[in-house]
């Protein structure tokens, strides 16, 4: 059985989010059952921890300067201790620990990992490639492997209370941060209504005008929906910017996504894929969109959208 070690930073406004994600990955990966140490980041012992699927079986805190190459210079020091064979990231900074730490190793890294497949001598990872329109699957043999799990949809998890059994790992010889005089984290963000929605209206730049926007977001109301848009939508200030699904805005999981007057990049459709069911409206029989869809519906989207609220 390998050795996991999850790499979390425990100060870090988005914790829970980022240990949901690895969670993801692992019950993904069906690794839920194998056991795993944390190794956090933190500047005072952890008071509780995120609720994981799999055995716990170790929890060391590290307090050390929020500077990448220090953390990699502690990090390299945990690794030769505690020799694990998978490296567990997420998150921007988590990427580039992940590569920076595997090439000091010696050992492989990938980033925006969806799931793997591990042996004891290969560690076959599965991830989106060439924007979203492929999925690749690589090979890795040089241990320790060190990965960074992909953003996924909004998933929650829970926590355990103290006490906490945690052991502080005392690095030695670390680069010296005394040049930084103060810092501060961002406030954690406000949680997306579109992240625990069952049913969405994603609307695209079909939608023609603001003042369409405004009815559409009624007819969401009246379908018991949210309201989401894709970037030409956000970018022409037809709705706010907290709306935005897919690459670089929300990746929502509900029941039912109806995507209307929407192109289909894979920008967007990165923003949608774990929906449950896909319906698509659109004029154009050739949009993108319809290769994604469950369900496709060439038509007007108002008409679509009027005729379904009043047989709600």
């Amino acid at each position: 059985m390998i050795k996991i070690a999850i790499l979390l930073d425990a100060d870090a406004p988005d914790f829970y989010q980022q240990a949901a994600q690895i969670n993801q990955f692992l019950q993904l990966s069906e690794l839920s059952s194998s056991p795993v140490a944390l190794w956090l980041f933190s500047h005072t012992a952890p008071q509780s921890l995120p609720c994981l699927t799999g055995e716990v079986t170790e929890v060391r805190w590290i307090m050390a300067p929020r500077q990448v190459e220090a953390r990699l210079m502690v990090l390299e020091q945990m690794q030769q201790a505690f020799t694990a064979q998978l490296l567990l990231f997420a998150g921007d900074e988590g990427e580039e620990l992940a590569t920076r730490l595997a090439y000091r190793t010696t050992g492989a890294a990938c980033g925006n990992i969806e799931q793997a497949q591990i042996t004891d001598t290969e560690c076959r990872v599965m991830k989106a490639v060439y924007n979203n329109h492929l999925a690749a699957e690589l090979a890795m043999m040089q241990q320790p492997w060190c990965l960074s799990v992909a953003r996924g949809a909004n998933v929650s998890i829970g926590s355990v209370p103290a006490p906490i059994l945690a052991e502080q790992f005392h690095p030695t010889g670390i680069c010296d941060a005394s040049w930084l005089l103060a810092s501060s984290d961002s406030p954690a963000p406000e949680v997306s209504p579109l992240s625990q929605a069952r049913y969405v209206l994603a609307i695209g730049e079909g939608v023609g005008n603001a003042q369409n926007v405004l009815y559409l977001q009624q007819l969401a109301t009246r379908l018991g929906a949210e309201l989401a848009a894709s970037r030409p939508v956000v970018m022409n200030a037809w709705c706010e910017m907290d709306r935005l699904l897919g690459m670089s805005g929300a990746i929502i999981a509900p029941e039912v996504c109806i995507a209307a007057g929407v192109s289909g990049a894979p920008a967007f459709a990165m923003g949608i894929r774990h929906s449950k069911l896909i319906v698509a409206i659109n004029q154009d029989p050739q949009a993108a969109i319809f290769a994604q869809a469950d369900v496709g519906i060439v038509a007007d989207m108002n008409a679509v959208l009027e005729e379904l609220a009043k047989q709600l």
